[in-house]
């Protein structure tokens, strides 16, 4: 601690040390005698047009540059869309620290301008009503960085450890590649394999197809979309690399391997990749594309999302395509090899018309071996259930998927996309298990045997048309259709030999096989109607139409016989019916919107338990009220729903696959009924950089389904679900960031946020009513220094803390908490040679023994760039360098905490080389370029 507080320091330091130039002015609409509002103002070197810094005006027009050199000519370029440029050379004297242009008048671009073409510096930021638009080669990055390393460049972008990317606090949905698919809707495919140097434009915009279909306007309840707009040399290119690297550990040998090509000729555009590797890491995972450049450029700085107590050695990150793994290191720990190869075609004979098509294919083999103790909780008495468990599986899958996109004209738009999916999975495990009674002592150990087979076939397609009107600005009509059928069948056989000391002596022997065959077949239909009325009124209509049809047929056989037996099978079935209107008027004024409303809602389900030949039919008939309120980026809305219960809970058959916890369903169980408010904010000021997200949630539910607990002397535990009343919810979270730049060569990066949850439910446990309180606290905090791209120091803290309570006197009060201490350096003064290291501690207290409660975490690299624009890269590093990586794990819930230990991805050392084919089209053009104001 206090070698970080020294650095602290030091960096305080170094950035107040510099003095600066000040450039200031305020701009005016030359006609409407209006301030102009996020105009870009940026200044470059008169000499060679290098991009020295940039700021938007504020809403007064106002704006302020320092950080500028004293006694250097100077360019100022301003740009407002709509706008003609403003360019003026200028010098600052030291003599005069601050210049000040007085006032700027910008003329509006007139029609005919638009066969002027007037050359300029290229601005960094351009806004664009609701897009904002970064110039890429403006934010430098390395020779062999890709697009994730340019994201994290851009003001207002956060990129997480596991490459989830947030604009302004919001989440990405989708990365597109000039307007088109890339490899699916996952951003991280586009984000992790393409290079910055392709890139010419980053465009941010709302996500107009997820507002689309929530039937409003409200842009503070949808996602962003990013847009990567190529070099027009692109176009007619190839692009990509091709990596393979070697070495060992005390665990054996280390290998990975992987290459991805990117053809693109106008209209079309193909991609294909292929990996393998034995190093718990998906096919071009973060920590590859970190291996590619050589770096972690961790702008945001490390950990922002800490708020678990999952802890390994490598931290590494799982990857999946429409929820199919594709490898990745998983929440039990173990070794995973990874396996893959996927095309994607995407072609757009015209700006009406586009389509795509992909493949893909993965294999994953994961071996775990860990350890579990699950803790049980009776007044005074602790039941202890050890299991150590030797776990081996193997997973194969297939993913299709096509779709197109049909613009006729400008009112129309048809999207649709289709996706099917073969994949199976084989599983063995060997699980020795033992119980512990606190006063009693031993109460039972025996060995248990699984091998698994399941087997599942997915198709879905979703389709969307939406109509707007030519002749009334406002109406709007727009249609979702989706439907999906899926197959699940698995084979669960099982070979126990138990022995129970409590409260009788027995030996229990059973061979036993389960089958679960599941087809489901599921579809809706939505719609949404937009009208607007008399000046700022708006009518609204929804309506929306959901069937199911499952059929879940369970047989149970035991020793080889061909009659299932009764007690362990079921044939349960589901038809639902569910309708739903809505409709509401919506008032508008400048930055206010008033949205009441109330839908009503019906829903029927059939139910056929076979077994009893029993049939139970739910059905509902409710008014619900609904609204909401918009204030620019303040949104407050409620909503009342009512909740079926899911199938699985209703069917009164024992599920005895875990013979220490057997479970029961309950058909008599009915709906809950919930209320809930949410308050979000999210906002961000370009001009400080300075951001802000937050959200506030509180909930209450009627009949809400919980656990009653039934727990005998033998330590084995019966749960049933039951309603019951009483359920309260309330969490929030919050959070700051900024990229302060404090002059030319130095940037500050911080952020701090927290997330808290409080729950309020109860539980039955041997028949008597408990109350549970569970209160979850995270807090997250970084801070980095960034010295002209040759220095980096990020800096990291989180704690999590977790309190659970109960009303009930016999069972003790749960307080857990981990906490993570984290440093990372990156130099890159010498040229050609890059050096990053990284350390973390870890401590907690939810574990006995001292090498759980203190995790050291140490890797480092140092990297070697060859050959023209540093397009090779070879990579030696190490991990876990002091071997003290662990994967722990605990949760508490009810009368119960569950502890885990599991084997890592030990210490290993790896030399890997990387080739990156540079496409012709994307050579290095000066910072800031140029470019056509019309």
């Amino acid at each position: 601690m206090k070698i970080i507080l020294l650095l602290f320091m030091c960096i305080a330091i170094c950035t107040t040390s510099f003095s600066q130039a000040t450039l200031k002015g305020k701009l005016i609409d030359s006609i409407a005698k209006m301030p102009l509002s996020l105009a870009t103002v940026t200044v470059f070197k008169a000499s060679d047009t290098a991009i020295i810094t940039y700021r938007l005006s504020n809403p007064e027009g106002d704006f302020k540059i320092p950080g500028l050199p004293f006694d250097v000519k100077c360019r100022v370029v301003v740009s407002y869309s709509g706008y003609i440029g403003y360019r003026k050379e200028f010098t600052v004297r030291s003599d005069q620290p601050v210049l000040d242009l007085g006032t700027v008048y910008m003329s509006p671009a007139s029609v005919a301008m638009q066969e002027v073409v007037v050359y300029a510096e290229r601005p960094p930021v351009i806004i664009k009503k609701d897009t904002v638009e970064f110039n890429a080669s403006a934010f430098k990055t390395l020779p062999n960085a890709l697009v994730e390393d340019l994201l994290k460049k851009l003001p207002g972008v956060q990129v997480d450890k596991d490459g989830n990317i947030m604009v302004n606090g919001k989440p990405v949905n989708r990365i597109l590649v000039d307007g088109k698919t890339f490899f699916g809707d996952d951003p991280k495919m586009a984000s992790r394999n393409l290079p910055s140097q392709v890139i010419d434009k980053v465009q941010v915009t709302d996500d107009k197809e997820e507002m689309l279909r929530n039937g409003d306007d409200n842009a503070n309840n949808v996602g962003k979309v990013i847009n990567l707009t190529l070099k027009k040399g692109i176009k007619k290119s190839m692009f990509g690399k091709a990596y393979a690297g070697g070495g060992g550990g005390p665990q054996g040998g280390r290998y990975e391997m992987g290459a991805i090509a990117n053809i693109f000729r106008d209209t079309l555009q193909v991609s294909v990749m292929g990996y393998s590797n034995n190093l718990n890491r998906p096919g071009f995972s973060v920590t590859d594309m970190r291996q590619t450049m050589g770096i972690s450029r961790s702008i945001e700085t490390m950990g922002g999302n800490s708020n678990n107590n999952n802890n390994t050695s490598n931290f590494g990150s799982s990857f999946s395509i429409n929820d199919i793994n594709f490898g990745g290191e998983s929440r039990n720990g173990g070794i995973t090899k990874s396996d893959g190869v996927g095309i994607n075609i995407n072609h757009s004979p015209s700006n009406k018309q586009s389509i795509y098509g992909q493949y893909f294919y993965g294999r994953v083999h994961t071996d775990v071996e860990n350890e579990n103790r699950t803790e049980i909780y009776k007044e005074d008495t602790v039941i202890s259930n050890f299991s150590k468990q030797y776990y081996s599986e193997i997973g194969n899958s297939h993913v299709f998927g096509a779709g197109a996109n049909l613009k006729p004209d400008s009112t129309i738009n048809f999207n649709i996309g289709l996706n099917y999916v073969i994949s199976g999975t084989k599983s063995e495990k060997n699980d020795a298990r033992s119980g512990v009674n606190n006063f009693l002592g031993d109460l039972n150990n025996g060995i248990v045997n699984s091998i698994g087979d399941l087997k599942t076939n997915m198709y879905s397609h979703n389709i969307m048309f939406t109509k707007l009107s030519k002749s009334k600005k406002g109406r709007r009509l727009n249609i979702t259709q989706y439907m999906g059928w899926s197959e699940r069948d698995r084979d669960d056989y099982t070979n126990a030999r138990i022995s129970y000391q409590q409260p009788v002596g027995k030996d229990t022997v059973y061979r036993q096989l389960r089958n679960e065959w599941v087809p489901t077949w599921t579809a809706n239909v939505a719609g949404n109607y937009s009208e607007p009325l008399i000046k700022n009124f708006f009518f609204r209509l929804g309506a929306r139409y959901d069937y199911e049809k499952m059929d879940d047929k369970v047989g149970t056989f035991a020793n080889n016989t061909s009659s299932p037996i009764k007690d362990l099978s079921r044939r349960f079935s589901r038809e639902s019916n569910k309708y739903s209107v809505s409709g509401g008027i919506e008032y508008r004024y400048k930055d206010f919107t008033f949205r009441p409303g109330i839908r009503y809602q019906s829903q029927r389900f059939d139910n056929n338990i076979y077994s009893l030949n029993q049939s139970i039919s739910q059905e509902q008939h409710n008014v619900l009220p609904q609204f909401d309120f918009v204030y620019k980026k303040l949104s407050l809305s409620y909503n009342r729903d009512v909740v079926l219960p899911y199938y699985s809970n209703l069917i009164p058959v024992l599920n005895n696959s875990n013979p220490y916890m057997t479970r029961l369903g309950n058909p008599n169980l009915q709906p809950a009924l919930q209320d809930r408010v949410r308050i979000t904010l999210n906002t961000y000021s370009p001009k400080s950089t300075l951001g802000v997200w937050s959200w506030f949630e509180a909930s209450q539910s009627k009949n809400v389904i919980v656990d009653s607990i039934a727990l005998d002397q033998s330590g084995i535990q019966t749960i049933y679900p039951v309603n019951a009343n009483g359920y309260k919810r309330v969490a929030t979270n919050f959070g700051l960031y900024q990229n302060k730049r404090n002059s030319k060569n130095f940037m500050i990066p911080w952020n701090f946020g927290t997330w808290t949850e409080y729950v309020r439910n109860y539980f039955y446990y041997n028949g008597v009513r408990s109350l549970q309180n569970r209160l979850n606290c995270n807090f997250w905090s970084g801070i980095g220094f960034n010295w002209d791209d040759k220095l980096e120091l990020n800096q990291e803290y989180s704690f999590s803390y977790r309190f659970v309570k109960n009303s009930n006197a016999g069972f003790e009060d749960i307080k857990t908490y981990s906490q993570t201490i984290g440093t990372e350096v990156i130099v890159r003064y010498i040229k050609h040679v890059i050096f990053d290291t990284r350390l973390r501690l870890i401590t907690n207290n939810m574990f006995d023994d001292p090498t759980l409660k203190k995790i050291y975490l140490w890797n480092a690299a140092v990297n070697f760039t060859f050959f023209k624009d540093e397009r090779a890269v070879l990579r030696i590093s190490a991990n876990d360098i002091l071997n003290r990586g662990k994967n722990v794990y605990m949760s508490p819930n009810q009368n119960t905490a569950f502890f885990s230990k599991g084997d890592v991805l030990a210490q290993y050392f790896l030399a890997t080389f990387t080739y990156n084919l540079r496409p012709a089209g994307a050579k290095k053009t000066a910072a800031g370029g140029k470019w056509s104001l019309f």
